[in-house]
């Protein structure tokens, strides 16, 4: 739905800038370019990653939606540079725009970015790939509503350079808005704990089982956002039963941490 909505309105605002002569629908209308590219991508990661797990791929695809997240943190930045480039060039030659048709096209685009962002918002909260396509389509809204402000400025003042530094401001939310995406995506690449798990907690929760002496070599990472394991070894007294200390210990994973994708190692 979203990528049928982004991919009419590129069309209309690419069109309604090189009508109006207005660099911050341009702007908006390449960062919705990418978008759709980004979009595609989201799509394409989220069915693959689906896929059961196979020989090949023993944890199954979900890492795609990973990647699919820090390839559209990247697009955002490429993208963001080609329009600060222009933006620079029509501040010192500012170019006549058409603010009424800039005015109308932007306030379409707000309202449709902002149906957008209400279907994608749910699912960005628990996936770090719908978290790329809700930022992208968010900082869309952020352009309409820079060039909302733009076209009103030259409609009143005549002051040609609002329009690009509309795209500036615009470029830099949308820098702000993509550096978390690019952190978190690298975080979880490099298996980084959870941030919503504490693992110091977690160790302190497992040696305090009964008969549990020691607890190391632990391992918190994620497959994806949402999708969280762990791997640890705990060294049990002598005479404790080992199914029983595995038991309780998964049990208690479970129960207080949400993680049901764990590996305990009993040593003696």
């Amino acid at each position: 739905m979203v990528f049928t909505i982004t991919g009419a309105f590129f069309l209309v605002e690419l069109l309604g800038g090189w009508w109006s002569g207005s660099l911050a629908l341009i702007a908006d209308a390449m960062h919705l370019g990418v978008d759709l590219i980004s979009l595609g991508l989201t799509l394409f990661a989220a069915v693959i990653s689906r896929r059961p797990p196979d020989a090949r791929r023993t944890f199954g695809y979900k890492r795609l939606e990973v990647l699919a997240a820090l390839g559209n943190g990247v697009a955002l930045w490429i993208a963001t540079g080609v329009i600060l480039r222009e933006a620079y060039a029509r501040l010192e030659f500012p170019m006549p725009v058409a603010a009424p048709a800039m005015l109308a096209i932007a306030c379409v685009g707000l309202v449709c970015n902002s149906a957008s962002g209400a279907i994608l918002y749910s699912s960005s909260q628990k996936n770090i790939n719908m978290r790329g396509a809700f930022l992208h389509v968010m900082s869309d809204a952020l352009g309409s509503l820079g060039a909302i402000a733009a076209a009103i400025i030259i409609m009143r003042t005549r002051w040609y350079q609002a329009d690009a530094i509309a795209s500036a401001v615009i470029c830099m939310g949308i820098i702000l808005t993509s550096f978390w995406l690019l952190r978190d995506s690298i975080h979880i690449l490099l298996e980084g704990a959870p941030a919503h798990l504490d693992l110091e907690e977690i160790r302190a929760a497992l040696a305090g089982l009964s008969g549990v002496k020691e607890v190391h070599d632990l391992h918190l990472w994620s497959l994806t956002q949402g999708s969280e394991s762990m791997s640890g070894h705990l060294v049990v007294e002598p005479g404790r039963d080992f199914g029983e200390v595995l038991k309780e210990g998964t049990a208690l994973l479970k129960e207080k941490f949400g993680l049901s994708h764990v590996t305990l190692q009993i040593e003696k």
